[in-house]
């Protein structure tokens, strides 16, 4: 690994996991914590019409969210994008 702020290769110790479940490491050199290749948290097209669905349906953002493992402010984010819900002034 090398550490993205000064560098340097060598000194680069692993040092637990994100909540995504990727690798962290800490430089001993500048002691600068990184994550070298961070996953991507996408979700599909049909999880998102099919979230939207279920939202129109009279759940909550919050019960879609538990159905679906997703925290609410997914859906209100994606329902925002397509202006279902009008956005703050």
């Amino acid at each position: 690994m090398i550490c993205p702020k000064c560098g340097e290769q060598t000194g680069q110790m692993k040092k637990g996991f994100t909540k995504a479940g990727s690798q962290r490491f800490l430089c001993y050199i500048c002691k600068h914590t990184y994550t070298p290749i961070k996953k991507k948290w996408i979700y599909s097209e049909e999880e998102r019409k099919e979230a939207k669905k279920l939202y129109f349906l009279g759940n909550t953002g919050r019960g879609v969210g538990k159905f679906f493992n997703m925290h609410q402010s997914n859906i209100y984010r994606w329902l925002k994008e397509e202006e279902v819900i009008k956005k703050k002034p």
